[in-house]
């Protein structure tokens, strides 16, 4: 079973939408009875299948690749295990557009390859700000790609770089006004220093406790790149990055 993204509490048994042939829950837990719904098919799940194909070519498959991924409809994207059906579940923000469905598929695509919905991090969630912006270049929504970047490039001034690597994202469900164009301004200044095949690695680079090593992947660049990639974290070198 899903489960409430507000309570956390498991669903309770769905019942069959006969129009489209999805599951529909209503969660019992919240007063406003909100609903969540699994999506059939069609050209979302086919989105997904090619987000997928993408992270795991980009970088390398995950550790669990025959887990399943369920995508519903919720309140917010997410991506999170069920350790008890062994599945990821990836909901989108239901009354969302298809080509906002779409950015949400590729951003928690990433989740579920690489951070396994359990990694919360700045640097994971630059890297899938980036993935959902490169997916939607690559499958054919090149302008609404523009219109992203440049939202997000624009709302960077909301949060400085210190803030948004200081952030906890464990201990907050809603990230500060300005994270994700702060993190995105952040992925296209240490992509023109270092080079997006150099960047890709720190997806997979981590400490022994599971937190991202963003000091080991530096320390793994050649000395002139690393100096450019550290004055974009520093906020002395990159556009935008402050």
């Amino acid at each position: 079973m899903p489960r409430c993204q507000r309570t956390f509490y498991r669903l309770r048994e769905g019942g069959r939408v006969a129009e489209s042939g999805a599951t529909r829950w209503v969660c019992p837990h919240c007063p406003d009875a909100e609903m969540y719904e699994t999506v059939q098919g069609g050209d979302l799940q086919g989105y997904a299948d090619l987000a997928y194909a993408f992270c795991a070519d980009g970088f390398g498959p995950p550790r669990d690749a025959h887990r399943p991924t369920l995508l519903l409809l919720g309140l917010h994207p997410e991506c999170a295990y069920e350790p008890e059906e062994r599945r990821y579940d990836i909901y989108l923000q239901r009354g969302s557009d298809p080509w906002q469905q779409r950015l949400q598929i590729g951003h928690e695509m990433f989740h579920r390859t690489c951070s396994w919905g359990r990694v919360f991090h700045w640097s994971h969630e630059m890297l899938a700000c980036m993935v959902s912006v490169r997916l939607l270049h690559r499958h054919g929504l090149p302008e609404y790609a523009r219109i992203i970047e440049q939202n997000w490039l624009r709302d960077a001034d909301k949060l400085s770089l210190a803030a948004m690597q200081a952030t906890d994202l464990w201990a907050t469900s809603c990230y500060p006004p300005g994270f994700y164009g702060r993190a995105y301004a952040v992925g296209v200044a240490l992509t023109e220093a270092v080079g997006w095949d150099r960047l890709r690695p720190l997806a997979r680079r981590f400490c022994p406790y599971g937190a991202p090593d963003v000091d080991g992947w530096l320390a793994g660049l050649p000395p002139a790149v690393r100096a450019r990639a550290r004055a974009v974290l520093s906020g002395t070198g990159g556009p935008g990055v402050q």
